[in-house]
């Protein structure tokens, strides 16, 4: 896995991005927060964030923002390791879920994340839960925002990953109706209508 040093000087905004919708959705709400902001400058530096095993976000990604005139320096993303790969058994998921969970906590202490963007895929559980821990004990600064955007695709029933962290982000969009009215009376949940 490849991890680039640490740049003490300006904290950045954690972009978690997972493998097929998961990037394609993201691609979406980056390209918007650059191209629709009155500051873009604010959303940077950014880092992104995705599983070592996923070899083609990452050029989908940078492909994208490079459409938008935004380029991406190569030490930008940062290859972490998955709490389950596709396939792999529950058995051996209580270690790999570890394992990422102890990445997680190092990388959000060592980085001081001010923002976390993620939108669903299972690699971002691990960061959002370390940043609220890490906030909880006052380790990481109160401010430090966690976003969670729950996937287009999910119109009545919130995504594994969305039923976990509803409890831990400080922003919770969904972006269908029949969501808003089931989780609207809990104070982080948000309905923009359809982001996408």
């Amino acid at each position: 896995m490849y991890m680039p040093a640490f740049d003490p000087t300006s904290k950045p905004v954690y972009v978690i991005l997972g493998s097929g919708g998961h990037t394609s959705e993201m691609m979406k709400i980056i390209q918007a927060l650059f191209q629709l902001s009155e500051e873009p400058e604010y959303y940077k530096p950014q880092k992104y964030l995705l599983a070592a095993t996923d070899s083609t976000s990452k050029i989908r990604f940078k492909k994208a923002l490079e459409s938008i005139n935004h380029h991406i320096e190569a030490d930008a993303f940062i290859e972490v390791p998955r709490s389950r790969e596709v396939g792999q058994s529950w058995l051996s998921t209580i270690f790999t879920t570890l394992y990422a969970f102890i990445w997680s906590f190092w990388l959000i202490f060592r980085d001081q994340p001010r923002l976390i963007l993620c939108n669903g895929p299972g690699t971002c559980v691990p960061f959002c839960i370390a940043a609220y821990l890490w906030r909880l004990v006052g380790r990481l600064e109160r401010k430090t925002k966690i976003i969670f955007v729950e996937s287009f695709c999910r119109v009545h029933t919130l995504s594994l990953s969305g039923k976990i962290l509803l409890h831990f982000v400080d922003i919770f969009i969904v972006q269908w109706q029949p969501l808003a009215d089931k989780y609207g009376h809990r104070k982080n949940v948000k309905y923009f209508g359809s982001i996408m």
